[in-house]
Parts: structure tokens; sequence; C-alpha cells
């Protein structure tokens, strides 16, 4: 009977003797990311998101909590949606410097289309990919002008190139333009990793971000845009609200979802 109690007593123990979880931590800080969202934003929202993330990458429970909850403190921030809508994404990184597994934030390409549109100053802003039987013409010039009527008629046929447009809500407009080999040089010296990423699974997704990012050197500027632009591809694992403001870009290898890894160096996209 003693021995009964014993175990009995063991699988009564009070809940916060339990090893506290990343999912835990993460439902912890709901009312520091409330605090941190733009008005309108919810976050609960955001933490529901996080934890169908986490459950979708689960390399991503074996990241310092610290940068996991950095990189959604930063999402908390810009009011964008881990996983969600192509807004970010939270990918697990080998930083070299930590020797161990760090949350790598990616800003998506509707993530920035987003807060762009937020300045209230874009009245348009759209990225699109071009195949090889599209009619394309690009004129620059006194007038710039661009040109793009998609082939209906069939296989369109291979990408040829990738633009953004933005149309400004005091009237004009500007465009980038970037040829498909341009766009592969531009992978080829930016990229984390040429064998796994976002660049290997989704390369338009990342052609059309890389469009929009160009083109925001000729956009109106938003501090929420360039906050994002900033911190794009960085590890944070500072909570403090300053902390958006001084991103850390960090030196290691992609982890795929099986963990092993791939040597890369550089900087990503904050090179460009």
């Amino acid at each position: 009977m003693k021995d009964l109690e014993t175990r009995m007593a063991a699988n009564q123990q009070p809940a916060q003797q339990r090893p506290t979880t990343l999912a835990d931590q993460i439902r912890g800080m709901e009312q520091q990311f409330a605090l941190a969202m733009p008005k309108g934003a919810e976050a609960s929202q955001l933490v529901r998101d996080a934890l169908t993330a986490l459950r979708q990458a689960p390399k991503l429970a074996q990241c310092t909590p610290q940068s996991v909850l950095g990189s959604l403190m930063t999402c908390a921030q810009l009011g964008l949606r881990p996983g969600v809508l192509g807004h970010a994404y939270l990918i697990p990184f080998y930083d070299r410097r930590a020797g161990g597994l760090v949350a790598q934030l990616v800003i998506g390409y509707q993530g920035l289309v987003e807060l762009a549109h937020r300045s209230g100053q874009i009245k348009s802003l759209i990225a699109r990919t071009v195949y090889e039987n599209d009619v394309f013409d690009v004129d620059y010039g006194l007038e710039d002008k661009l040109v793009h009527k998609p082939y209906m008629g069939g296989d369109k046929g291979q990408p040829i190139a990738y633009y953004a447009v933005a149309k400004f809500t005091t009237g004009g407009h500007a465009f980038y333009v970037m040829s498909h080999p341009e766009m592969l040089d531009y992978r080829a010296r930016f990229a984390k990793s040429a064998e796994r990423g976002p660049w290997v699974d989704n390369f338009e997704a990342m052609a059309l971000k890389t469009c929009v990012r160009q083109l925001s050197k000729w956009m109106p500027k938003s501090t929420e845009l360039a906050t994002a632009i900033a911190a794009d591809e960085s590890v944070r694992v500072d909570l403090t609200p300053d902390a958006i403001n001084y991103p850390e870009h960090v030196d290691g290898e992609v982890v795929d979802a099986q963990g092993t890894t791939e040597d890369t160096a550089g900087e990503g996209e904050q090179s460009a």
C-alpha cells in the first residue's frame, strides 16, 4: 500500500514542476507580444501561428528559445504572421559561434508588400514572373515604360525575367526588372545555401521578393519596410523593444528537416 501511495504521489506532482517546453514559453509571451503589436493585430493569433510553425518544423524545438521568441517578437512588432500568408518564416540555422541551432527570421515577399502598403504612400505594389512566350518589353529613358502581356494560349515556356511595379498615391510609378540569369547570379552570391532553403523550395517567391527589395530603394521611405528589410534573415535573442533596430546576421549552416547541415558563408540577402 505504501508503494502505491508513493507512485500516486509522484504522478500528482504540481504542473509547475514539469519542464517548461518551447510551446509553453511561446504561450507565456502572449501578453508581451500584445504590447508590441500594431493596433488591430491579435497576439493570440500570433501564438497560434507560432505553434503551427513549431509543429511543421520540429527542428525549431532544438533552437535556442531566445532566438525563437526573438523572431516572434520581431513578427509582433512588424505585425506579420509567421508561416502564414507568405509574411515571414522561422528557419532552423546552425550558428557556428554559438555552436548550436538558432531560429533565423526570413521575411516573405507578401510581408514586404504588406508593410509597403501600410505606409499610406503606395497605391499598388505587385511583382510578377515573365515567361518566354509572353510579350515583354522594357523601355528606359525620359518616360520609363514596361509592357507585359502574358501568353494565354498554352505552355508559357521557361521564366525569363522578374519585375516589381509600385504606383504611388501622389502619382507616378517605379519598377525594377531582373532577368532570370541575373536572378540566378544573385542567388549564387547571396543565398545561404544552393542545396536547401527558400531559394530552393520556392525560387519564384524569393525572386519576386528580391525585386521588391531592390525596388524599395526608389519607393517613398517607410520605417516599417526599412526595419523589415534590415531584420530579414537575422537572429534575435534580445526581447527588449529596441532590439529590432539592431538585427544580428550570423554565419553558419542551413539546417534541413532531417537536421543535416551544409556549409555556407556570408550574410545572405543583407549584403545586397
